[in-house]
């Protein structure tokens, strides 16, 4: 943290960005920096790939956050925000993020950094989100309303509601700081976790393709394409299904495969505990935390379903040894 206030401090114009088809946590994370730079009196450039939540609409500043990209020359520092792979910022942000002479990566996934400088990446924090309210704290930036809000979604968000096991009493206290300075967490419930009647029929087909394995201890479910076409659903809508499942009774993970064309798939897996599904995810090419991550897998989605329901069961065993 302490090198990246040193790299923020000089900078007079900022990229910044985080993955493509940004969650709570990436385009809070983008909104709140965006809002705390430009109060410091920065000129910032707030760049997204792929859709946004219609959840996250409300967001103060979304309106500011662009598909297109600045010059390179344009950009003293970019900051990478809740990833730290250039190629996940998006096929339009990667070159150039290889070609800036400076990125700052800000990161709370497990996995190997070795892209930007300087890196700040600590898998202990609960959200990209906590890490920015504790850099504003450190750099004396005041935190409006706007930034506050954003701040809070990401972290809610990245917690579920503040019930998962990284809310820790750290993440609680940048919580309670963002309130202190204006989120307003009743209002911010009511938007980030509405839902539709789309929404709610693409889990209710979903759900019928679940099926309990290893004695209920996996459940596995496949979304085709066809289902977000068929209910004019965004693919983010099947973002929540997988809490859901890991919520059935005797379920120790869940894992929700999605199809991304006729030769990829994009796996969401989720765990209670036992389970280090961020560890299979890195060895897959992907990455997350211990109950929580993802990868994206070749094959079709019957084939990578098998696969990935195979390598489970495997782990499942293992832990019942």
């Amino acid at each position: 943290m302490a090198r990246l206030r040193q790299a923020l401090a000089p900078a007079r114009r900022v990229l910044v960005l985080a993955h493509r088809d940004p969650d709570g946590d990436a385009i809070g994370s983008v909104l709140g920096l965006m809002h705390l730079l430009k109060s410091a009196g920065k000129l910032v450039f707030a760049h997204r790939a792929g859709q946004v939540a219609e959840e996250y609409a409300f967001l103060p500043g979304l309106d500011m956050v662009r598909e297109d990209l600045p010059q390179a020359e344009d950009v003293d520092l970019a900051v990478l925000l809740d990833c730290h792979e250039p190629e996940r910022a998006g096929r339009l942000a990667e070159p150039l993020l290889k070609a800036l002479p400076r990125v700052a990566v800000m990161d709370h996934h497990m996995g190997a950094a070795d892209f930007g400088q300087p890196r700040w990446v600590d898998p202990a924090k609960a959200a990209t989100a906590q890490m920015v309210t504790l850099l504003a704290q450190e750099m004396g930036l005041p935190i409006s309303k706007d930034a506050a809000t954003c701040l809070f979604v990401g972290l809610q968000t990245d917690t579920g509601r503040f019930c998962y096991s990284n809310t820790t009493p750290q993440a609680l206290k940048a919580a309670a700081d963002l309130v202190a300075a204006g989120a307003d967490p009743w209002a911010v419930t009511q938007e980030a976790y509405s839902t539709s009647l789309a929404r709610l029929r693409l889990f209710a087909r979903v759900t019928d393709r679940l099926e309990l394995l290893a004695g209920g201890r996996l459940a596995l479910a496949t979304a085709k394409a066809s289902d977000l076409v068929d209910l004019g659903c965004p693919p983010s809508d099947l973002d929540r299904i997988v809490e859901e499942f890991r919520a059935i009774r005797g379920v120790e993970v869940a894992a929700l495969v999605k199809e991304i064309d006729q030769n990829s798939v994009k796996a969401s897996l989720r765990s209670r505990g036992r389970v280090d599904v961020g560890a299979l995810a890195l060895a897959l090419g992907g990455g997350g935390h211990h109950n929580a991550a993802g990868a994206r897998l070749e094959g079709t989605l019957q084939e990578a379903a098998g696969r990935l329901g195979e390598l489970l069961r495997a782990r499942l065993a293992e832990d019942r040894a």
